[in-house]
C-alpha cells in the first residue's frame, strides 16, 4: 500500500475519533477498507439531512437571524465538512496503487478546494528550496476527480558502475534528492500552494498526498517559467489571432 499524507492549506480541525475511524481504515488493504468508509460516509452524509432539516424548521419558525437558527446552520457547515472529509478518505482508499520501477517513485494523490470539493485542471509539479521547477521529474494535471500523478522512473539505468547503482538502494530506501516541495498552479499557470515541508520520495514506492488549498485559491508569486509556458492545459491558453 502506498505511503500516505495529508497536506493542507487550511487548517481546518478534524475530529478525534474521525481520524482514527478513517486511519484505522485506510491501514487495512483490502476492499473492506472502501466498504467501511462508505458505511461511514453515509452515517455523516445522513446526518448532514438531518441537521439541515432542523435548521431549516428553526428558521422557518424564529427566523434566520435567530441564535438557535444560526447554531443549527453551524452545525450543518461542520458535519457538511466532516462528510467531505470522509469522501476525500473514501476516494484515497479506492485509488489503485500506481506501478513504479525498482528504482523509481511515484507522488500521487488529490488536489481539493477549502470545501474538500475535487479540483480540476489545476497543475502539480515539484520544486526545489529555491522555488527552482525540477523538471526531471514532469508535471501533472488534476483530473475531474482533482486526482494526479508524478511518476519518476528513476536514473539507475544510467549508473556508471554497480557501486553507484547499490548506493542509490539504501537500506532506508529514501532517495537521495535535494529537498523537493510540492507546488499547485491554477489554470492560468498562477501558483496558489506551496507545501510548507519536504516531500521525501522512497523508492520504489508510491506515496499519496492529499492537497487542501487555500480559500480563494489567491496566488503566491510567479510560476517557473516552465511551468508558465509549457504545463497550462491546451484548452486554457489563449487562442491565437492571425
Amino acid at each position: 500500500m502506498a505511503n500516505e499524507t495529508t497536506s493542507t492549506g487550511t487548517g481546518a480541525p478534524e475530529t478525534s475519533q474521525l481520524g482514527v475511524e478513517i486511519a484505522t481504515a485506510l491501514a487495512t488493504a483490502d476492499t473492506t477498507a472502501t466498504q467501511r468508509i462508505q458505511e461511514l460516509q453515509q452515517v455523516h452524509q445522513a446526518r448532514v439531512s438531518q441537521l439541515t432539516r432542523t435548521a431549516a424548521a428553526l428558521k422557518a419558525l424564529y427566523g434566520a437571524n435567530d441564535p438557535a437558527a444560526k447554531a443549527a446552520e453551524a452545525n450543518v457547515a461542520a458535519e457538511t465538512l466532516t462528510a467531505a472529509r470522509v469522501g476525500m478518505a473514501q476516494r484515497q482508499a479506492a485509488t489503485q496503487d500506481p506501478q513504479v520501477s525498482a528504482s523509481g517513485w511515484a507522488l500521487n494523490g488529490r488536489a481539493f478546494d477549502a470545501q474538500l470539493q475535487p479540483m480540476s485542471g489545476f497543475t502539480v509539479f515539484l520544486v526545489d528550496a529555491s522555488k527552482r521547477y525540477q523538471h526531471a521529474y514532469g508535471f501533472a494535471y488534476t483530473d475531474t476527480e482533482g486526482y494526479f500523478l508524478l511518476n519518476y522512473a528513476g536514473s539507475d539505468a544510467a549508473a556508471p558502475d554497480k557501486s553507484a547503482k547499490a548506493a542509490s538502494a539504501k537500506s532506508d530506501r529514501t532517495v537521495s534528492t535535494p529537498e523537493l516541495f510540492v507546488e499547485v498552479a491554477n489554470s492560468k499557470g498562477e501558483p496558489v500552494y506551496l507545501s510548507a515541508t519536504a516531500f521525501e520520495p522512497v523508492v520504489g514506492s508510491a506515496t499519496y498526498l492529499n492537497i487542501v488549498l487555500p480559500s480563494g485559491n489567491v496566488p503566491i508569486g510567479d510560476p517557473p517559467p516552465e511551468i508558465r509556458d509549457l504545463a497550462i492545459p491546451p484548452n486554457r491558453k489563449p487562442s491565437k489571432k492571425n
